[in-house]
């Protein structure tokens, strides 16, 4: 599961397509299980049940879009380096923008910014499940 430190709201896919290829990731109470993948120096996120990547699309507004690839292959923008941003909190960047993955200021939105350490929005807290 992936956790939101600033609103404590997890990762999980939208009910929300953006269209036939892109699915809407949002925050929610309730937590979905993501596959963390090991991609050379990277990570990819795969969502456990859809089978859908995680990635940041070059589409903008006040924030890159973030989408799962309903395709279920990887995708070029699916690349994220994880580092710890306080003990059990990490940063996830995408390697192609160098975004930070981040809560929004839209409810239950997530997006991606330039910016990392954002009082606790762009940090995640990241637990293993058993699947």
């Amino acid at each position: 599961t992936i956790k939101n430190f600033y609103n404590g709201k997890f990762l999980t896919h939208s009910s929300k397509n953006h269209d036939s290829d892109r699915r809407h990731v949002s925050l929610w109470d309730t937590s979905e299980q993501w596959i963390l993948i090991v991609s050379g120096d990277h990570y990819r996120l795969r969502h456990r049940d859809l089978n859908e990547e995680l990635f940041e699309s070059e589409q903008h507004y006040n924030g890159n879009y973030v989408f799962t690839w309903i395709p279920k292959q990887s995708v070029t923008a699916g690349e994220f380096d994880i580092w710890e941003s306080r003990p059990g909190y990490f940063f996830m960047q995408n390697v192609k923008f160098r975004h930070c993955l981040s809560s929004t200021f839209w409810k239950g939105w997530v997006g991606a910014y330039p910016e990392c350490n954002k009082n606790g929005e762009n940090e995640w807290e990241i637990k293993n499940v058993k699947c």
